[in-house]
């Protein structure tokens, strides 16, 4: 696929201001849940990690979900106390160390890990982004020439308002990576696309998911793998990965997935639902049902692996709106672009045939 550099004319307020927004955004709506509301409790065994326990309210806040987890990785890099951040549970220790991404980041906005400044920079970036996934659905759309008119329905999508509620969660860092590669894909910029596709995986484990949709439709639409190798780095990429977490702490990530047998996990989940997981569930199905209709069959792809995926989730994904709406975090962002997709195919049929075709020849 040949590189295009395509910039559709664009009326109204840019990406790129749309983005600083968000983020402002957010980063307000974060002071706030610091400074105005009610202290978080803390979860205390069950928060296993970083700040056992928390000594300020950002602490409190980030604790609140896996930013806890990020934390440890940003205070401990090497992973030399780990398994003791984790109270000895191996298991969970290495499934949390597996998605390292996050971690470092914060570590690197926090001078090194300094604790004083790990929880403020867990909520730094969660600000900046969300910001960033804005800036990466409208990347993938120019990369398909087109213009992505609805990106302020981003910051309301389910993994975002998950990571207002619970900050220093890797979703919007994971999405914006993916997005990001998936443009170059398109792009035929193969180096980058595979090095944010890896960057992803080893940032949140499920977006292995999206190499491999890509590489099922290569091989749907080429009839042959030739071609594409480079998606098979991003999941290699992860495996040593774990590796070294395996060699650090002596045990192996899948022994903590969250996985079981065909639609038990649903079922069990479905009876703790509320308005928000029915709410949730049902963005999840408008997104599938836009990129089945204007998807490209790259999309649907993505659709389909993440469908069957989720016919294996297990209860402690399926019982509430923002651990199975994290997990399929990626549809609703790709709704977007195939809605921009939806109005360029429009256009085309609306288009009056050429003069050639209207004169007899």
């Amino acid at each position: 696929m040949q590189e295009q550099d395509v910039t559709p004319t664009r009326h109204g307020p840019t990406p790129g201001g749309i983005a600083l927004v968000v983020s402002l955004a957010f980063g307000a709506m974060l002071l706030a849940e610091v400074f105005l509301a009610p202290p978080t409790p803390f979860g205390g065994v069950d928060n296993p990690g970083a700040w056992f326990p928390p000594r300020s309210r950002a602490e409190l806040l980030v604790a609140k979900m896996d930013g806890h987890a990020f934390a440890q990785i940003a205070e401990d890099p090497t992973m030399a106390h780990t398994v003791a951040a984790y109270h000895g549970d191996e298991t969970d220790a290495a499934y949390r160390a597996s998605r390292p991404v996050m971690g470092w980041a914060i570590f690197a906005t926090s001078a090194g890990g300094q604790r004083d400044l790990v929880a403020p920079a867990a909520l730094l970036l969660t600000a900046l982004f969300v910001g960033l996934v804005v800036l990466a659905v409208d990347f993938l759309g120019r990369a398909l020439n087109l213009r992505v008119g609805l990106l302020l329905l981003v910051p309301v999508m389910p993994a975002m308002v998950a990571a207002a509620a619970f900050p220093g969660v890797c979703e919007p860092l994971a999405c914006s990576l993916v997005l990001f590669g998936l443009g170059y894909w398109c792009r035929g910029r193969t180096v980058p696309a595979i090095v944010l596709l890896s960057a992803a995986a080893l940032t949140r484990e499920t977006m292995i998911l999206v190499p491999l949709a890509l590489g099922i439709d290569h091989l749907i639409q080429k009839r042959t793998l030739k071609g594409a190798w480079p998606l098979f780095i991003p999941p290699a990429v992860y495996g040593a990965w774990v590796a070294v977490v395996y060699n650090r702490i002596g045990a192996l990530p899948t022994s903590y997935s969250p996985m079981d047998g065909p639609l038990v996990g649903f079922r069990q989940g479905l009876a703790h639902w509320r308005l928000a997981e029915f709410v949730t569930a049902a963005v999840l199905i408008a997104s599938a049902v836009i990129i089945l209709k204007w998807g490209t069959s790259w999309m649907v792809a993505i659709l389909a692996v993440h469908a069957v995926f989720s016919v294996f989730m297990n209860i402690q994904v399926w019982f509430a709106w923002w651990a199975f709406g994290r997990v399929m975090t990626l549809l609703p962002l790709l709704a977007v672009v195939a809605l921009a997709r939806r109005r360029e195919l429009q256009a085309a049929d609306a288009e009056p045939p050429a003069r050639s075709e209207l004169v007899p020849a």
